[in-house]
Order: structure tokens, then sequence, then C-alpha cells
């Protein structure tokens, strides 16, 4: 553990480093998440070469996954196992595009020497993703690795070896671990070079869907703009209306993923405000108003009143938690905010430290009044400490949340800090539940296993196999009608604890 401050132009930022079938090919019509496009012929290609290369795998079983195990790619009827097959390779693949693509203007900004090294990382690259497809075991990261969790993640690769009784390969151990170890992976090919350290791959994609969502931006911007303008005049019924308005723009927010999409475009279209009432049968969970009965409940004399977000995908998905987190300071539903971002690029779009840096100063410097002014009002927050950036180690080592205790203490102390902590996205989700497929009628709280550092929000699009807390017969009813819902991103939950109980207990259910 350690602490970081970094200055950027005038303002100072404290930062502490610390059951699905087969899939069908299909674009879809209700989210911003595009599959991959690629024609007939390299498609017919590409299957041809990764069914031969499933036959080298061991224990396959042409079954969905069990209630009650860790996903994993050793399930052929699984999202896992499509991911660890398709999209991951097609990931990997993309990045050395990039990387080729990008060769010159790369050069350009780091020097001729970042040339060999260029050269040498997409052949890094395709050595991972051969690994992948062949289903080779993990490796060990090499002492040579310069970052801080080399260790631990050796450590941890270790431990699935007593525990497996062989050293894990991808489509056999679990899901989360073994994509969670590709990301880490890549990052210590860039944290090895000379010059490339600091190469974000994903970059591009990332402010991409911040400028190709430009006009639902300025829409909510507006929006936005409107509430903070009238703080005064507006009653505690329209302030409640108008908070869980934005929490549904938030979850809604997290369709943009590109890791889903694996990298292909994926931006938000539309007023996203006027779209809400259309989204709502969507909602499969919504414990919104339980959130706002504790923040608008909550001793408003306690200066120290912190509300924590655990970040997911930067561009447009990050502008939507800028917009409620600028609501809630405003109202007085906290009197401090801290975005816990990446602390290395992470799952296509997860948010960095400079993703945060770069929207910011692309609002402030937007020709748009509203955007413009809400740039002005964001980045006056970092300056006073009223929104501060935390880089914990933790989010990107193979954990999941239920051993931030003991793997954590610090950070866990920290959380416990806040009155309330959101987390993003379906990877913070799969942490929260342990990537469990847990019964679909399982509680909340009960896949928490013990994690509660403190009252706590989950915002999340369903992207994955796991999901939680669903009334009995909903899940059956939502595949009836939809044997994909697992994956698409159209569902979303809001699911909270409150107190260290499901909101559920302070309602007749």
């Amino acid at each position: 553990m350690y602490v970081q401050s970094y200055s950027i132009k005038s303002s100072s930022f404290f930062i502490r480093r610390r059951h699905i079938r087969h899939l069908t090919p299909r674009r879809w019509s209700r989210s911003c998440l595009l599959p991959d496009v690629k024609s007939e012929s390299e498609k017919v290609e590409t299957m041809s070469q990764r069914t031969n290369s499933l036959d080298l795998i061991q224990g396959l079983q042409d079954i969905e996954t069990p209630h009650g195990v860790h996903l994993a790619g050793i399930y052929k009827r699984s999202f896992a196992f499509v991911t660890i097959r398709d999209r991951l390779p097609v990931i990997l693949t993309k990045i050395v595009d990039t990387l080729s693509r990008e060769k010159d203007e790369i050069i350009k900004q780091y020097g001729q020497e970042s040339a060999e090294e260029v050269k040498h990382i997409i052949g890094r690259i395709s050595k991972l993703k051969n690994e992948v497809v062949t289903n080779k075991p993990l490796q060990r990261l090499p002492s040579v690795d310069i970052d801080d969790d080399k260790n631990v993640w050796n450590e941890y690769l270790d431990e699935r070896t007593r525990i497996e009784g062989e050293i894990p390969c991808w489509f056999n151990t679990h899901w989360l671990y073994c994509e969670c170890y590709l990301y880490r992976r890549l990052a210590q090919e860039f944290a090895l070079t000379k010059t490339l350290k600091n190469y974000d791959p994903f970059r591009k994609q990332k402010q991409d869907s911040f400028t190709g969502s430009i006009g639902s931006i300025i829409a909510l911007s507006h929006y936005t703009m409107d509430l903070i303008n009238r703080t005064e005049n507006v009653s505690s019924a329209e302030r409640k209306h108008e908070f869980i308005k934005l929490i549904k723009v938030d979850l809604w927010g997290n369709r943009c993923d590109l890791s889903l999409s694996a990298g292909a475009e994926s931006n938000q279209s539309g007023n996203p405000i006027s779209l809400l009432e259309s989204l709502e049968k969507d909602i499969l969970v919504d414990e919104s108003k339980y959130i706002w009965d504790l923040l608008s409940k909550t001793d408003k004399q306690n200066n120290s009143l912190i509300v924590d977000i655990i970040l997911d995908n930067a561009g447009y998905e990050l502008f939507t938690d800028l917009c409620l987190a600028a609501f809630m300071v405003t109202h007085g539903l906290t009197q401090k905010v801290r975005f816990y971002v990446k602390s290395r690029p992470w799952y296509v779009s997860d948010t960095t430290v400079n993703d945060f840096h770069w929207l910011v100063e692309q609002m402030k410097t937007s020709s748009n009044p509203d955007l413009s002014a809400l740039g002005e009002i964001c980045a006056n927050h970092v300056q006073n400490n009223i929104f501060t950036i935390e880089e914990e180690l933790f989010w990107t080592e193979p954990y999941d949340y239920a051993q931030m205790k003991s793997r954590d203490p610090i950070l866990y102390a920290k959380l416990s800090e806040a009155t309330l902590a959101i987390f993003k996205g379906d990877l913070n989700y799969r942490k929260l539940t342990g990537d469990i497929n847990f019964e679909y009628t399982t509680s909340f709280l009960e896949s928490l296993r013990g994690f509660t550092p403190t009252n706590l929000l989950s915002l999340r699009t369903i992207k994955s196999d796991v999901c939680v807390g669903l009334p009995p017969g909903k899940a059956e009813a939502i595949r009836a009608k939809d044997e994909n819902w697992l994956i698409t991103g159209q569902y979303g939950l809001i699911q909270a604890t409150i107190n260290s109980g499901c909101p559920c207990i302070q309602r007749t259910c």
C-alpha cells in the first residue's frame, strides 16, 4: 500500500493505489452492445480453427452450468465457454490490429525505440491468444515484472493449483479468474517495455464511446444542469423522483460495455431520460427507493458523509456516473464522492485515472454550454476534494469481494467509512457474488457471502450467467421469451443491502 499524488494542470488529484443454450449470432436491437461482425467466410474459417482446438480440451461437458458452482468454460452451454472460445481471442486480435494500425503514431509519440517493442508485444499477444484457444496451463508472472501485485497473482495460481490438483487451464478453471488473468498478462507485456509502459491499447475505443454518444450526453447534461440550477426550488418529492431517474440512467449507461462487444462500437443514442419509461419493464429488481430513503434520512450535520462509486466503463457510462454524483452533491445527499478506478487497462472499457481526466476535460472544453458548465462543476469538485479519484490494486487482483476483508483490510475499512458504496456493472457483480451460479431466487445478501463493509447498491445490466435476487418464476418467464436474456444487456438490476440486510426486510413482501 502506498500513497501517490497526481497534479494535473491547476487541479490536484489525491489517489491511493492500493442457464443458456448455444448462442445464435444476432444484433441486439435494445442495447448499445454490438457483436463482432465478420464475413461468412471468416466465420466458417474461424469456427473450424476453434473446433479443432476444442478437440484438445479434456473434460468439456455439453451442459449448462449447474447451480451452485463457479462459472467455467468447461460447460459448453454457458457464456463462459463462448467467451473463452470466441470473445477473448477476438479481443486479443483487435489489440494486435490496433498496434499494427497505429504503429506510426506510436513511434511518433513514444520514439523510434518503440517500433521494435511494438513488434515484440504483437508476438507476445499472439502467443497469449494461442495459449487461450489451445487451453494451455496458466503461467506464473515473471520475476522481472515490475508491478506490485505479481506475487499476489503467482500465489493465487499456486493456490488454484493445489485446489484443482493441476495447473489451471483456460477452459477448466474458474472463468472469472482466467479472464482477469488475461488482462493481467496483457498489462505485463506493456509494463516490461521501456517506452510503452503507459500505453493503453483500449484508449481510442473508450474515447470513441464518449464522442459517439455525444447526442445523448448533451441531452443528459442539459437535464442535469437544469436540476442543479434550480436546487432551491425542488420539493422533496420531486428531488426523490429525479434522484431515482438518474439512478436508472446510470443503470442503463452500463449497457455500453466494450468487453462484451469484443471492442466493437458500443455507443448510446437517443435521449436517455425520454427512454426511461420504455425501459422500466426490463428492470427485474428495483430497490432504488430504499437508497433514497437511506441518503435522504442520513444526518446532514455529518460533514463526512461519503458515497463511494466503484466504476465500470469509461466513456458514456462514466458520464452518467458524474451526472448522478453532481446531483447528489448539489442536492445535499452527500458531501463527498470517491470514484474508484482501475490501476491498469482492464476489460477493454474499464475506467482508469487517465480516462477520468480525459472525460472531464472533454466536458469542460465542449462548445455546448450545458456540457461545459457541468464539466466545470466536476472539475471544481475534484479540485476541492469533493470528488476524489481512488486507485486501488485490489480491483485488478484475482480475488472476489468476499475475500477483501482478509486480503485487503485497509480497503475494506475505507469502504466502511462511506454511507453507501455503489458497485457499477457486470464485473463488479460477478466479484460481489463470487461468480457462483446461484439459484436465481437466492437473495442478493446471501450471494455476497459476508461482504458488507457498508450499505451497498449494485447497478448492473445483465451480461453474464450469474443472477440473484429474482422472485420465484421470474427467470423462467423471461427465458421463455428470450433464451439469451442473461448476456444481452437488455435487462437491469438495481439491488441493495441496507444496514447489512436486504431492503425487503424493512417492508412487507
